[in-house]
């Protein structure tokens, strides 16, 4: 299976320069989603703290330029303003390995409405198998067009995948439902009226549709992932956990890691909450406020 991936391959180096050039430059294209072209995020979220996700094709899935935070959202004035006019009680769960406080005790549906509310996203699945595939490249720039030392990447992939105490995981932005024994999945939600909306529905095709526990091989999934971001059906076997949609029709997508093992959850029922289970911020390009 083969994707068409755009401008920057994770692994290589080529075009980096350029894109922190642009970055600097304010020249890099504009996002194709114009709702979402002028949003402007308050100064709480500092572009040192985001790296650079290329925009991509995968088949007929697309999206544009993004800045990815690298740490799970935390408590902040703008982050609280949001909740409050939400409605949502939240408070920092939680922490990092470095330190670093995040929110926790939020379910699906509260960690997308919260990231809409910033002028953001949440990942969806095929979004965030690119950020795991560039984190592990070592090769980004971050908001402000600063290549981002090899060792940091890693310490912020390290964070997510590697098995070992505590729990910890994040939302994922896919909802999957069957329709005539036909797995769907609705993404790329936006808010509408107050509830979430996908922009993005399709029947998955050549996805792996059983669990293994364990496993698949990581690298293999992230190469060769289906359009939506799911391991394909012939997923080589290892150490990575899946769980597939259940038939319930009330499964949403996550990423989760603990003591004995780390994997891709779509299982999950959008109600459920941990106190270690957050939420990344993705934001459009434009939106930080450079230094």
């Amino acid at each position: 299976m083969s994707h068409k991936i755009q401008p920057l391959i994770p692994g290589n180096t080529d075009g980096l320069e350029e894109i922190a050039k642009q970055l600097l430059e304010g020249t890099s294209p504009e996002p194709d989603d114009k709702e979402e072209k002028h949003v402007i995020i308050p100064v709480e979220f500092t572009p040192e703290d985001f790296v650079l996700l290329q925009g991509r094709s995968h088949g007929n899935y697309s999206y544009p330029n993004l800045f990815v935070n690298m740490y799970r959202l935390g408590l902040n004035k703008s982050v609280e303003t949001a909740a409050k006019n939400l409605r949502y009680s939240i408070a920092n769960t939680a922490k990092e390995k470095n330190g670093r406080d995040y929110i926790g005790d939020i379910n699906w549906e509260q960690g997308l409405k919260l990231n809409l509310s910033l002028g953001g996203r949440t990942l969806s699945p095929r979004q965030y198998v690119d950020f795991l595939g560039l984190l592990k490249s070592g090769n980004a720039v971050d908001g402000n067009g600063t290549k981002i030392p090899k060792k940091k990447l890693t310490e912020v992939f390290n964070e997510i995948v590697q098995v070992r105490e505590p729990w910890r995981a994040e939302w994922l932005d896919a909802d999957f439902k069957y329709l005539n024994e036909k797995l769907l999945i609705y993404s790329q939600h936006k808010l509408v009226n107050g509830n979430l909306d996908a922009s993005y529905k399709k029947e998955l095709e050549g996805c792996l549709i059983q669990d293994a526990t364990p496993g698949i091989d990581f690298d293999y999934w992230l190469k060769n992932a289906t359009i939506e971001g799911l391991p394909p059906a012939n997923n080589s076997k290892g150490k990575l956990y899946y769980w597939c949609p259940d038939k319930d029709n009330n499964s949403v997508a996550g990423f989760g890691a603990d003591s004995g093992w780390a994997g891709l959850l779509c299982y999950r029922n959008p109600s459920f909450t941990y106190s270690s289970l957050g939420v990344r911020l993705a934001l459009p390009q434009g939106a930080l406020a450079k230094k």
